[in-house]
């Protein structure tokens, strides 16, 4: 029962990255579709500007579905990295992954308070879900780094296309959000705001990897469990 358990667990880990994704643009889709506050004329309003009006209600609807989408892939990332090594410390993979659960909270904020009625405090959760998830993916890609040095005493980590995935987003998140805090442009804040989403996409393999692992697990309990039962049936057939 318990590996059956720990299978479905794996299996949900495996589709969160392609769900959050698929919720974080359905809500920018559907929030730009609605009547809102956004300006004649403008293309491509800020994200914020997204969730005001009669889109608000979607726009929380949408980061609320979000986020517990969120934390549980960073419950299983944080699992992986506690179970797949032992020459970094529990304490500091904790640390990097609080903060990522600390951006939930940020999320939270920025969704259900709206630009219209408190913009400070809307900004808040903006500028600190965004300063989260940045500090998060810089941390990580760091200790990935640090892993894959030391890749033979963590075989799980020897992989350099992640460590150059992780890499790359991680410069892209950086550069785009220098650009948005300096121009206040709208293109290089989507690209920030979506980039993390691909980041975390590198979680997939190894998630299938112990999905794998776990279904081979729960295969041979089973068939243990199957002939264990035909003994003990043999036993009493021949008493």
């Amino acid at each position: 029962m318990m590996n059956s358990g720990t299978l479905i667990w794996f299996r949900i880990l495996l589709i969160l990255p392609f769900t959050s994704i698929l919720t974080f643009v359905l809500t920018l889709i559907i929030c730009s579709q609605i009547p809102n506050n956004i300006q004649p004329g403008q293309n491509l309003p800020q994200i914020s500007e997204l969730g005001t009006g009669q889109a608000h209600y979607y726009f929380m609807s949408g980061f609320i579905i979000l986020i517990p989408q969120l934390l549980i892939m960073f419950i299983g990332r944080l699992q992986f990295l506690l179970q797949s090594q032992t020459i970094v410390h529990r304490a500091i993979i904790f640390f990097i992954h609080i903060i990522a659960f600390v951006s939930g909270i940020f999320v939270l904020i920025m969704a259900i308070v709206s630009l219209d009625d408190r913009e400070n405090v809307h900004d808040i959760g903006a500028i600190g879900t965004f300063g989260s998830i940045s500090i998060y993916c810089i941390l990580h890609t760091i200790l990935v780094i640090y892993l894959y040095i030391h890749r033979s005493k963590a075989f799980e980590h020897s992989n350099i296309i992640f460590l150059l995935w992780f890499l790359a987003c991680t410069m892209i998140i950086l550069t785009c959000s220098i650009i948005w805090v300096i121009t206040f442009a709208s293109i290089p804040e989507y690209i920030a705001a979506g980039t993390p989403f691909l980041y975390f996409l590198a979680f997939t393999p190894q998630f299938w990897t112990k999905a794998k692992q776990s279904k081979q697990i729960t295969n041979i309990s089973l068939t243990l469990h199957y002939s264990n039962r035909e003994e003990t049936l043999n036993v009493n057939e021949v008493s």
